[in-house]
């Protein structure tokens, strides 16, 4: 398993090259232009994208880790009409699931049968090493404690790093976390005698998202349930650009934003 250069995406070798991505929000642009944003729409644009990383890696399944659409409660033409053509020609390629995501509400109604549809709160997947895959906005089912590694998206993670002349750039990156299985299994209403759990924080597949700065996070900011239970700490994360550069640690990053800023 390994994380793709210069995509938001993930390979998984075993036992079926798969390739993993999340937040695509297929019909983001229609709430740009309800606020006056006038974008053309996208979803050609990001099958593009999915078809190229497919070959580049010749997948033979894709998982979508939450947030396929974007509009909630009601959903736009993009999302009946040009989402549903795009995975048809993407399913020619590869295998299409979905771990259903917070946004992800009616979406059967939409692709029916174009794509298999997990539970929400997670699946377990037997690879190079367990992974439990999920979302994130949700708590997970207690198949997450028999896993090696968790991997989720929801956060959309960005870092703020200010340039040589004061300006203030966002990028997307990676979170790396570890954290104690035990608080989670705690919260599951079980037990566990296994201690250290690995989490990957994917960042978003689409780049006209915006995310959350986790180097300058306000107390108002809302955090995803792992983080909340308390069995991941968000300042140990380490942080890593699409490009693999290694960032060092959320909490080193807020300072030094913090210490510039003064």
């Amino acid at each position: 398993m390994r994380l793709i250069d210069g995509w938001p995406a993930i390979l998984v070798e075993k036992p079926v090259k798969t390739v993993l991505v999340s937040d695509l929000h297929f019909g983001f642009e229609a709430e740009l232009a309800d606020k006056g944003v006038r974008v053309p729409s996208q979803a050609w644009k990001l099958g593009e994208l999915l078809v190229e990383l497919v070959r580049e890696v010749d997948a033979e399944r894709l998982i979508f880790v939450g947030d396929l659409k974007h509009r909630i409660p009601l959903s736009s033409w993009i999302e009946w009409r040009e989402m549903p053509r795009v995975l048809r020609e993407l399913r020619k390629l590869v295998e299409l699931i979905l771990v259903p995501g917070n946004h992800d509400g009616g979406i059967a109604s939409m692709l029916g049968d174009l794509i298999t549809y997990t539970p929400s709160r997670g699946i377990l997947v037997e690879a190079e090493q367990k992974i439990f895959l999920l979302h994130g906005h949700t708590w997970p089912n207690r198949d997450v404690l028999k896993a090696d590694l968790v991997i989720m998206g929801h956060l959309h993670p960005m870092v703020s790093l200010r340039t040589s002349v004061g300006e203030i750039l966002k990028r997307r990156v990676w979170l790396i976390l570890e954290g104690d299985r035990r608080v989670l299994a705690e919260r599951l209403g079980t037990e566990t005698r296994r201690r250290k759990l690995k989490l990957i924080v994917m960042p978003a597949f689409n780049p006209l998202l915006t995310g959350i700065s986790v180097n300058s996070l306000t107390p108002k900011d809302k955090l995803w349930p792992l983080m909340r239970g308390g069995g991941f700490e968000l300042r140990e994360a380490e942080v890593i650009t699409l490009n693999g550069e290694r960032l060092g640690r959320v909490g080193e990053l807020e300072r030094q934003l913090r210490d510039v800023e003064t």
